[in-house]
């Protein structure tokens, strides 16, 4: 091998392993979104700050947002309603959003009535609370949503 060929295969080492470390550190990094997204969601149903919701407290929430989403006040949310005002650099929480308002279209006609948002909420409860005591903890919370299912 000559010294040419010796360094191009030396270059050539270190862009594999460099792009390797960029797709691993890339992966990381929206895991990690992942996680602060399912952690930020949790803290907002967490309004009295004790460590778990209810589905009272999450219906709750989840109403007032829905009424101040509803743009055109039509009793029923748009896709674009839904993610309007999230940046279109951010495919990672459009994506998200839309998988969120996809599993809240519960007949598919896309859009989402209050009904069919608030038994989203019934169906987020039902899966993250682990033990049925009708409490969601942030451990129970977080177990199910960093998996990215809701």
């Amino acid at each position: 091998m000559t010294f040419i060929s010796h360094r191009l295969a030396i270059l050539a080492t270190g862009l594999v392993a460099g792009a390797t470390l960029l797709a691993a550190a890339t992966a990381q990094a929206q895991e990690i979104s992942n996680t602060q997204s399912a952690l930020a969601y949790f803290n907002r149903l967490d309004q009295q700050k004790k460590g778990s919701f209810t589905l009272v407290d999450m219906q709750r929430i989840e109403s007032k947002d829905f009424k101040r989403t509803d743009e055109n006040h039509d009793g029923k949310l748009s896709l674009e309603e839904y993610v309007y005002g999230i940046p279109e650099d951010r495919e990672d929480v459009i994506k998200r959003y839309t998988r969120r308002f996809q599993l809240s279209d519960e007949n598919q006609d896309g859009y989402v009535s209050m009904d069919e948002y608030m038994l989203f909420c019934v169906r987020v409860v039902n899966l993250a609370d682990a033990n049925k005591d009708g409490v969601v903890t942030k451990d129970e919370f977080m177990t199910v949503a960093s998996g990215g299912d809701e």
